[in-house]
């Protein structure tokens, strides 16, 4: 690990976004596309190399690194913030989720992307240097720093490349983001305070606040003000309202960023923060987060179902399975929080997939009707076989990614000793365990529906003219499927990176 640099991981894209964006760098669509898919491929393959080296056997982070100035003072020394990095294993799988994820979206850009290109790929690298920034800050100023920054890139690649009503979808983002991030900014600022009247140190190191014994109301309102801020982001409901807009507006990359990316930047924050500062206080709201997590399951999948556009309905499936992780969360234990992490990194491989289909149906057809399509699988085999798989792992069939994730939270959750607290819920964690499952079996029935009603069928005679995938959907759907396979097949490639770091999280919580 010593010859790896977080400092120049997170610092690539940023350095591929200035070249890009620079006025040397020629405008030219092919030149400037094939150096986007080289930069995102280089951004990947220095991601796994962190893989290659890191110590499994260690919990909490490795490979700190801190920029000072040449007097040795930190970043910003007055309030006593630090640019200051780490890794673990839990930021390790998202990391590398993240530059898989950027790199198809750069594949998958080219049928899709047809102005201002420079702009385009610098603004996603950018999101990619913000999101980066995210999962790398061991400093809750700069992680704050870097969450804000992401909606700067986030609202341009909506506003400018998208479709529809693409301003509006692209301003709610901000703003239920934006609004989110009053309350982090609140809880960040009391914690900060509370910790230097206790301990005289000016600090936002995020180790300083593992498990900080602040009195129970404190911890409970920070907790709040963390959770509605991560909440937005998964999102929760009621605060999932922006998604759908920001899905069906966005081009498909993007699309693609947000879905298989974004959120999971508030089940991260879940995790590292809310379960990690507050061990007390997530043990009392435990059945809050269980029952938030089905109502988003069922809720999610009701809506899924009587959707006839192909976009909202992929929209609200994320909505479903992203309440799976919430109900892992609370399980409070090993194997349902593992499951949740899994389940993160299995919604983002098999929910990007699903977009990609998606746009390269509309790309041909110029609509994402349900109700307009019948029989593309005769025209389009290689789209319908591809789609069929990433279908089958979101419902949960055995031996691929999605069946892997959601058995360890269902697993979890039901050999778990939580205890109901009564006066939040009386129901035991396996009662609400089983109402989960019904959602998949919504999840299957509106994701079949889909997969006939589209592929299978009498063929309109509009679409006989129709082309099926191009070499670069190939490659993003093939690379995309080969993830699903392989890891359903042995999930422990997934797993074993980050277990440790939820052990080591889950050390302050005596069940």
């Amino acid at each position: 690990m010593e010859h790896l640099s977080l400092n120049i991981l997170l610092f690539l894209p940023l350095i591929f976004c200035v070249i890009i964006a620079g006025p040397w760098f020629p405008n030219h669509e092919v030149q400037i596309r094939r150096t986007a898919k080289a930069f995102a491929s280089l951004l990947f393959v220095y991601s796994i190399f962190f893989v290659a080296l890191f110590d499994f056997t260690k919990i909490g982070y490795q490979l700190i690194e801190t920029i000072e100035f040449a007097n040795g003072q930190r970043w910003f020394e007055p309030i006593g913030a630090s640019f200051e990095l780490g890794i673990d294993g839990l930021s390790l799988i998202l990391v590398v989720l993240t530059s898989f994820i950027v790199l198809l979206a750069s594949i998958a850009s080219k049928p899709t992307i047809r102005k201002r290109h420079k702009l385009y790929y610098s603004m996603l690298f950018l999101l990619t240097f913000a999101i980066l920034g995210v999962f790398l800050a061991k400093d809750l100023f700069l992680f704050f720093l870097f969450w804000e920054l992401e909606l700067i890139p986030m609202y341009f690649l909506i506003s400018i490349w998208g479709s529809g009503r693409k301003e509006y979808s692209a301003m709610k983002f901000v703003l239920y983001t934006f609004l989110g991030s009053i309350f982090m900014l609140a809880s960040i600022l009391a914690l900060y305070f509370y910790n230097f009247g206790q301990t005289g140190n000016l600090t936002f190191d995020i180790s300083a606040y593992n498990a900080i014994n602040a009195p129970f109301i404190l911890s409970l309102l920070c907790f709040i003000g963390f959770f509605i801020a991560f909440a937005v982001k998964v999102p929760i409901v009621p605060f999932h309202t922006w998604l759908p807009d920001a899905h069906v507006d966005a081009p498909t990359p993007i699309s693609m960023i947000l879905a298989g990316i974004l959120l999971k930047m508030g089940g991260y924050g879940l995790i590292r923060f809310n379960l990690g500062f507050f061990p007390e206080i997530i043990k009392f709201l435990a059945p809050i987060l269980v029952i938030l997590g089905v109502i988003n399951i069922i809720y999610g999948a009701l809506i899924a179902l009587v959707q006839d556009d192909l976009k909202k309905l992929v929209a609200y499936s994320s909505v479903s399975h992203m309440g799976i992780v919430l109900l892992g969360l609370g399980a409070l234990s090993v194997v349902g929080v593992s499951g949740a992490v899994f389940q993160m990194v299995a919604h983002g491989v098999i929910s990007a997939g699903l977009f990609m289909a998606v746009g390269i149906i509309y790309l041909r057809c110029h609509t994402r009707q349900i109700s307009e399509f019948g029989g593309l699988g005769q025209v389009m085999p290689r789209a319908m076989y591809f789609t069929l798989i990433i279908t089958l792992a979101s419902l949960g069939l055995p031996l691929l990614i999605g069946f892997a994730a959601e058995t360890l939270v269902f697993y979890g959750a039901f050999t778990s000793n939580f205890a109901s607290n009564a006066i939040l819920s009386n129901i035991p964690i396996q009662v609400w365990s089983v109402i989960g499952i019904f959602g998949i079996i919504l999840t299957a029935a509106y994701l079949l529906w889909m997969i006939q009603k589209v592929f299978y069928g009498n063929m309109f005679e509009k679409w006989k003219n129709i082309h099926d995938l191009t070499p670069h959907e190939v490659v993003v759907m093939l690379a995309i499927v080969t993830v699903i396979v392989v890891f359903g097949l042995y999930p422990t490639g997934v797993t074993h990176i980050f277990i440790p770091t939820v052990k080591g999280l889950l050390s302050n919580i005596i069940l």
